[in-house]
């Protein structure tokens, strides 16, 4: 099929063979309410080393069996939607590095976003297609979860209020931007969280009092907390200010509200630094229960 071209289209990566396909189902229906095409790419490998070393021409012919199988599969899975309400397109790629082709992908034609069902384990060895996702791919990228979208549940972004840095402040306005189209398109309402950090070490060293420095925090952002909502067009009580390690206040919060949707932000952190610290957006991926889309400068 003809291929989507620019940012008007949702990328969805479709589910393995034989596993509910829960990334179709959103990523067909936020095209559907941004009003954005879809296109649907379906993985599939085998390993073919024994027939290619004795037979190269039956290696490729086993190849292009593969590949027909995989595209007639992911033909009925797309036709078990209804898509009526836009325009879809779709192809199979024959790769095991899932990742590797989506970054060149959206190199090449930067869809507006990436859809993809979550993932949710990672050993020291290991690492799932969605962690490459959030710290390599500088496409917005939307982790599913299997529970449904719902009116009455909000969508709720991670900011940093207080932060000096000139391209954090950028991601923040990035972060709201993104929550707020999709609260819209969604119909549902718009939460904006921030976590209070307040250093541990300082405390237990009577250095600092928490409770005072946790006031004198919100009375700073008082001002920007009533600009914002006004901007918003949302109540007061829908900026939340909450004390604690940023990941751990996410995930409470979105259990409290039942968030539907998790927006954030992250500067995406590579190599060791990564497995050994990890960043908010993948440690909040492994505890929350709901949808994540993470943003990146």
């Amino acid at each position: 099929m003809a291929r989507n071209t620019g940012k008007s289209r949702v990328l969805i990566i479709a589910d393995p063979e034989g596993r509910r396909q829960v990334a179709l189902g959103r990523g067909f229906m936020l095209a559907e309410r941004l009003g954005r095409k879809a296109h649907v790419v379906g993985f599939c490998h085998e390993s073919l080393a024994a027939l290619e070393g004795a037979n190269k021409a039956l290696a490729a012919k086993a190849r292009k069996s593969v590949i027909r199988l995989r595209k007639e599969s992911l033909k009925a899975q797309i036709e078990a939607h209804d898509t009526s309400g836009i325009k879809v397109t779709n192809e199979v790629v024959w790769s095991k590095r899932i990742h590797e082709w989506v970054e060149d992908e959206c190199k090449q034609q930067p869809p507006e976003v990436i859809v993809k069902t979550g993932h949710r384990t990672e050993t020291f060895m290991y690492t799932p297609t969605d962690w490459h996702l959030i710290r390599d791919c500088a496409t917005p990228t939307l982790i599913v979860a299997e529970k449904k979208w719902r009116k009455t549940r909000p969508v709720m972004a991670a900011v940093d209020l207080t932060t000096r840095s000139r391209s954090k402040q950028q991601l923040n306005k990035e972060v709201i931007k993104a929550a707020s189209q999709y609260a819209q398109a969604m119909d549902c309402p718009l939460y904006l969280l921030h976590a209070i950090h307040i250093s541990p070490v300082l405390s237990e060293l009577d250095m600092i009092d928490e409770y005072s420095h946790e006031k004198e925090i919100r009375a700073k952002l008082a001002r920007r907390v009533e600009k914002m909502c006004s901007d918003l067009d949302i109540p007061n009580d829908n900026v939340l200010l909450k004390r604690g390690p940023a990941d751990k206040v996410i995930v409470t919060e979105s259990a409290r509200l039942k968030a539907q949707l998790l927006v954030v932000g992250t500067i995406g952190r590579r190599g060791a630094r990564a497995k050994l610290l990890g960043n908010t957006a993948e440690k909040v991926l492994m505890l929350a229960r709901t949808d994540l889309l993470v943003i990146k400068p």
